[in-house]
């Protein structure tokens, strides 16, 4: 196993410095006016420093699991479920509604939660994500039959 992660590692550490490379030659800008390759830049860097760490894990000591041992299969399924329904629902119920459904049910489903957590919870979480890329960011999101975003 760690021979896999040492080469799936050094793997993506070659993908995360040809990304930060391809950033760094599109130019960069500065923080206030990025360039082009602003990003690419850093999610290039991020991706090399992180794929290092697991190089550099790999040849540290530790015991080794089987590579899927615990996982809970069920809760993996109701996973991949919600999110091919989000992405069904979400033009035709609208973002903040879809978001706090299906948000509602992962918290209730996957880590079950009191219903006033559950609910709570994905109703903050939509809100807060639609005040950063609605209103901050400017994004477009979609409205669905309801007409509110």
């Amino acid at each position: 196993m760690k021979k896999r992660d040492a080469a799936s590692g050094g793997f993506w550490l070659l993908v995360g410095a040809f990304v930060a490379w391809s950033g760094w030659d599109l130019e960069l800008g500065s923080i206030h006016d990025p360039g082009s390759g602003f990003i690419l830049f850093w999610v290039g860097l991020i991706m090399a420093a992180l794929s290092a760490g697991v190089v550099i894990g790999a040849f540290g000591g530790g015991v080794e699991l089987p590579a899927w041992a615990g996982t809970r299969w069920p809760k993996v399924v109701f996973v991949l479920l919600a999110l091919v329904a989000y992405a069904w629902l979400l033009p035709r119920a609208g973002f903040i509604v879809t978001t706090t459904v299906v948000l509602v049910f992962l918290f209730k489903v996957v880590e079950p939660q009191r219903w006033w957590v559950a609910v709570g919870g994905a109703v903050a979480s939509a809100l807060l994500a639609y005040l950063v890329f609605r209103v901050w960011l400017g994004a477009q999101l979609p409205a669905g039959m309801l007409g509110i975003g």
